[in-house]
């Protein structure tokens, strides 16, 4: 089976994410295996992104967005290792520039729905704000269990990812109303329009069940934290990221369709 550029993105959007949540913790007291174990998270899809589509997608070796992949790669001993917070977050922050540079690169070439550097713009921070909400809400998931094992971690650790993390569901949803209006005559004029049966269903699922379900799930995490409860708001993350990962998928599917990252 090839592989495509949609492959490319969903593995670009999650190194992303997982990328931007470690940037918000490089002091946070988890051990070193946490680091080893989610800086493992965003290295593969970093990899594979850089290395998959010239093995089986018949890309160039030299390509912007492989190349970009593999440089974010090359941080990976210092975003995970045993360095300082500094040198982890400079790490980290490499990384995350380089798979901007990547996912910009993968859209203007493969999403021919976006005309132009602003368009491509839009749709490169919506497909970086979807990937913020299924690392965000992973990552907030894991930190969570660390709790069981780690009971004197602070609850602000937690609470604040769960805060970004809906802020990054609030800008998803908003980018995609965006890119909605703006390419409102192609989606209307599309083979299958977007407010036909079809593209409502797929958009429904993108919205309700990726977007405002874990919206709402993340509020009553924010509750349960008021509470200091820990286990109540892991196991309602648990959930979520079940809830964004469907609508990342629908994400995908919609782009296959509209050639726009909704």
């Amino acid at each position: 089976m090839a592989w495509g550029p949609l492959a490319t993105q969903f593995c670009l959007e999650l190194a992303f994410g997982v990328l931007l949540f470690l940037s918000l913790m490089p002091r946070a007291p988890l051990g070193q295996f946490f680091f080893r174990m989610m800086g493992t998270t965003a290295l593969i899809p970093l990899l594979a992104a850089g290395l998959l589509p010239v093995a089986f997608g018949g890309i160039a070796w030299d390509a912007p967005t492989s190349l970009a992949s593999l440089a974010g790669a090359l941080a990976f001993p210092l975003f995970s290792g045993p360095v300082s917070s500094g040198r982890r977050l400079g790490a980290v922050i490499w990384a995350l520039l380089a798979t901007i540079v990547a996912l910009f690169a993968l859209l203007q070439d493969s999403a021919s729905g976006l005309q132009g550097v602003f368009q491509v713009t839009i749709g490169t921070a919506s497909a970086l704000a979807t990937g913020a909400v299924a690392g965000g809400v992973g990552t907030a998931m894991v930190v969570g269990h660390w709790y069981l094992t780690v009971p004197q971690l602070p609850l602000d650790l937690l609470k604040r990812l769960n805060q970004v993390t809906l802020v990054s569901m609030g800008v998803s949803l908003g980018l995609v109303g965006i890119l909605i209006v703006q390419h409102q005559s192609a989606l209307s004029g599309a083979d299958t329009p977007l407010l036909s049966p079809f593209g409502l269903f797929h958009l429904g699922s993108r919205v309700v069940i990726g977007l405002v379900l874990p919206l709402i799930f993340g509020w009553m995490a924010r509750g349960s934290l008021a509470y200091g409860n820990t286990r109540s708001a892991t196991g309602i993350l648990y959930a979520s990221t079940v809830l964004v990962l469907i609508g990342a998928a629908a994400s995908l599917s919609l782009q296959d369709s509209y050639h726009i990252p909704l």
